[in-house]
């Protein structure tokens, strides 16, 4: 029973610390591109082997606290890999480039002061 003990803590600590922990690694400065590979490589190791488990906590038919769990390991990827791979990319600005979410009337589309006679 020990060992099945031991091995529910190792896969809560992977969900529960694999995201921070691949999170703090894309704070190491890399100038080069050998630098910035070997951040990258634990970085993706860790992300990847932390998204299996969560995904399996998530689905699996397990109390609320291991889903909870997941879905925190899950998110913290979610930081850490778009940090690292995505550093340039907003969603909200991407969504007003398309025309959907918020943003101001220019004037000239018949809404407001402006548009009206």
């Amino acid at each position: 029973m020990e060992s099945l003990a031991a091995v529910v803590a190792i896969i809560f600590m992977i969900a529960l610390l694999g995201g921070p922990i691949a999170y703090v690694l894309t704070y190491i400065p890399g100038e080069t591109l050998l630098a910035k590979i070997l951040r990258r490589i634990p970085i993706l190791i860790i992300a990847f082997l932390s998204t299996i488990i969560c995904t399996q906590l998530i689905f699996a038919p397990i109390p609320i606290l291991g889903k909870s769990a997941g879905i925190f390991g899950l998110v913290t990827n979610y930081f850490a890999i778009r940090r690292e791979f995505f550093p340039d990319f907003y969603l909200r600005k991407y969504l007003k480039g398309k025309g959907i979410g918020g943003g101001r009337s220019k004037g000239n589309d018949g809404h407001g002061p402006a548009g009206q006679h």
